[in-house]
């Protein structure tokens, strides 16, 4: 688990100018591990990444969302996500895998796997 104190030296190193939203969730999941905060946390990196931003945060769109079609999303956004989400969250991130995912919900999906056995190896 990222403890309160790294997750205060992350939002103050790694998340300077990300919306207060997603640095709250962030010290959120730090200090409770919400799977909800943790969302917001990734998608609120993924929306700050998007070369063309959508007007609402991308947690209140639908989990079908398509990451290509209907974000854009290209290959440096998703290096920057995924670049981003490796050093916030301590995962390790597979490139393989990761061209797999297409939607919001298999993203959030990998990415709470990959955090989740984190902790069990952590333990």
């Amino acid at each position: 688990m990222i403890t309160v104190a790294l997750a205060q030296k992350r939002i103050n190193e790694s998340l300077v100018g990300f919306p207060p939203r997603v640095t709250e969730a962030y010290l959120a999941f730090a200090e409770h591990g919400d799977v909800a905060s943790l969302d917001i946390v990734v998608l609120g990196v993924l929306h700050f990444y998007l070369a063309k931003k959508t007007s609402e945060p991308l947690d209140t769109l639908p989990g079908t969302t398509r990451l290509v079609e209907d974000l854009g999303c290209d290959s440096l956004t998703m290096m920057d996500t995924v670049f981003m989400a490796e050093s916030l969250l301590d995962i390790k991130i597979d490139d393989s895998q990761l061209a797999r995912l297409s939607t919001l919900d298999e993203l959030l999906g990998y990415i709470r796997t990959q955090v989740k056995n984190r902790a069990t190896t952590a333990a």
